[in-house]
């Protein structure tokens, strides 16, 4: 995850609420828009990576 955009490679804009990553992997919107498929071990890695980003742009709240 890359919360300021600047990392090189393919990517994908996501908002940072929970519920938008969860459409995107169930509908594997995600995936093709990655160009890779998504286990559920990379899926929870997602998850996991969200909520402390979530976290560092809020500042821990």
């Amino acid at each position: 995850m890359d919360l300021r955009g600047k990392a090189p490679g393919r990517g994908a804009y996501l908002d940072p609420d929970p519920a938008c990553l969860e459409r995107g992997l169930a509908g594997g919107i995600l995936a093709k828009a990655l160009e890779t498929s998504i286990d559920d071990l990379t899926a929870d890695r997602l998850r996991g990576e969200l909520a402390a980003g979530a976290k560092t742009r809020t500042g821990g709240r």
